[in-house]
């Protein structure tokens, strides 16, 4: 039988919450400038880091997700399924991560924490349900095999939806944690650095 190479193209990829969060957050207008922030405490700094670390570990992870293997449908199946199981193992660890760090020592912090759990938790929710739908899919069937994928993937294509904007702008509107973050080496990863003038 053979495999229609539309009909895989969608499994070289599981949807990322962090997608384009590189960028950096968005700016939101603020009324009025907030007050300058006091110096981030040591623990301050590790808190903002444990939880930077975490968040960019899930995107990490979905780069070292096992690969699918097109030799027929049977394997193709299995393979997905495999990827897909990896990607919610990962989710459930960071969130599990998340719930971990304990109280912030940072004004604010917790509530941050507490939306990239709901983030993730909404990440590993759709990659579950994308996973039931890949284990109803008929190998034997061609037909069934084509249809079945496609609806896996209008399920993975919901992760298009997701971001995780609003919890980088909320660590960005939160001045002490932001000055926290930008002194964790783990955090560098969601600020942009800015740009060089060129010389003249």
């Amino acid at each position: 039988m053979k495999i229609r190479s539309t009909s895989i193209a969608v499994l070289a990829a599981v949807p990322l919450a962090l997608a384009g969060c590189a960028a950096g957050p968005a700016q939101a207008p603020a009324p009025a400038p907030p007050p300058k922030a006091a110096a981030p405490s040591p623990e301050g700094v590790a808190w903002a880091g444990r939880m930077c670390g975490l968040v960019g570990g899930f995107a990490a992870s979905q780069q070292q997700l096992p690969g699918v293997d097109k030799t027929n449908t049977a394997t193709v199946k299995k393979t997905v399924i495999e990827r897909i199981d990896s990607a919610v193992r990962s989710a459930d660890d960071t969130i599990n991560g998340l719930r971990g760090l304990g109280p912030a020592p940072i004004a604010g912090a917790d509530a941050v924490n507490d939306g990239f759990q709901q983030g993730f938790t909404q990440v590993r929710d759709l990659l579950g349900s994308a996973a039931e739908k890949a284990k109803q899919v008929d190998p034997t069937n061609e037909k069934s095999f084509q249809e079945g994928m496609a609806a896996m993937q209008q399920e993975l294509q919901k992760g298009q939806q997701l971001d995780l904007k609003d919890e980088l702008a909320a660590l960005e509107q939160n001045e002490e944690l932001k000055a926290a973050s930008r002194q964790a080496p783990e955090c560098k990863q969601f600020f942009t650095p800015p740009q060089q003038q060129p010389p003249r």
